[in-house]
């Protein structure tokens, strides 16, 4: 079996900033020259995330604000309390 590892880096604006990150996947894939296999995406962050997802205007917009309904900015969280790092949220 073949393994091939590579790395893509990423800046964000924090925040609920969504980056598109499907071609530099598919670069990665294509620099390995595997035809046949499964890709491992991970981000090592705590507070970042990697969702399949329809990646379109209304998508941009609508995101963020569901993510403000279910953990809103500008409340207590215990989660603060523990780090002081604010991103309970």
């Amino acid at each position: 079996m073949s393994v091939y590892c590579g790395e893509v880096n990423i800046e964000t604006n924090g925040d609920v900033d969504i980056v598109d990150i499907t071609s530099d996947v598919q670069d990665v894939i294509s620099k390995s020259k595997i035809k046949d296999g499964i890709v491992c995406v991970f981000v090592p962050g705590s507070t970042g995330s990697i969702t399949s997802i329809e990646y379109e205007p209304g998508l941009m917009k609508d995101f963020p604000r569901a993510l403000e309904k279910i953990a809103p900015k500008g409340i207590h969280y215990d989660h603060h309390e523990t780090w002081h790092d604010d991103n309970g949220h």
